[in-house]
């Protein structure tokens, strides 16, 4: 083992951005990228894994190598002063290696596949309420809801890599339709 390990990561972002009425816009955004390097980094020894599995190093993809994204953004105020702020982000899945029963890797490390396309649509829906007395001259509230993963879209976060495994190929804990609440004091 030494120090001699290195990474690169390239992109290339396209961003569009509209603005229309007094304060609406939309925004569009593409990204290609490519993250490449060595597997075998500090992170993978010293982390929260009590007995990791060390490998031979390899150069491939690094884990969260994302070669396409589309984000897209929105902020629409309507009647009652409320805000809308839709979110849509599409992307590549993460890739993925193919272990056997003993943990070792089954060919090339990251290339054995990619999880499934990532898309969430996520909403923020504010509403502007004026404080009592002297004090709404100075500080505005919005208060607001957030929905997360609006269409409750299937976007796994783990899969059943080893062969060995009943359920090989299978993937699971994905985050499904998410609520919160949101309040912010603004200075004037």
């Amino acid at each position: 083992m030494d120090n001699s390990g290195s990474s690169r990561y390239r992109e290339l972002e396209l961003t569009a951005r509209y603005k229309f009425r007094e304060n609406d816009e939309f925004t569009a955004s593409y990204v290609r990228s490519s993250s490449r390097g060595d597997l075998n980094d500090f992170n993978s020894y010293f982390s929260n894994f009590q007995n990791p599995i060390i490998q031979a190093n390899e150069r491939s993809r690094l884990p969260w190598d994302v070669p396409n994204r589309f984000l897209f953004r929105g902020e629409f105020h309507v009647p009652y002063r409320i805000t809308l702020v839709p979110v849509l982000d599409i992307r590549t899945g993460f890739p993925y290696s193919i272990i056997d029963e003993d943990r070792n890797f089954v060919g090339p490390r990251n290339l054995a596949g990619r999880f499934p396309n990532f898309a969430s649509l996520d909403l923020q829906i504010l509403r502007t309420v004026s404080l009592p007395g002297k004090i709404q001259a100075t500080i505005r509230v919005e208060l607001g809801l957030k929905v997360f993963n609006l269409t409750n879209h299937f976007n796994p976060r783990d899969f059943q890599n080893n062969l060995a495994s009943d359920d090989f190929g299978g993937f699971y804990n994905s985050v499904g339709r998410e609520f919160g609440t949101r309040i912010t004091f603004v200075k004037k």
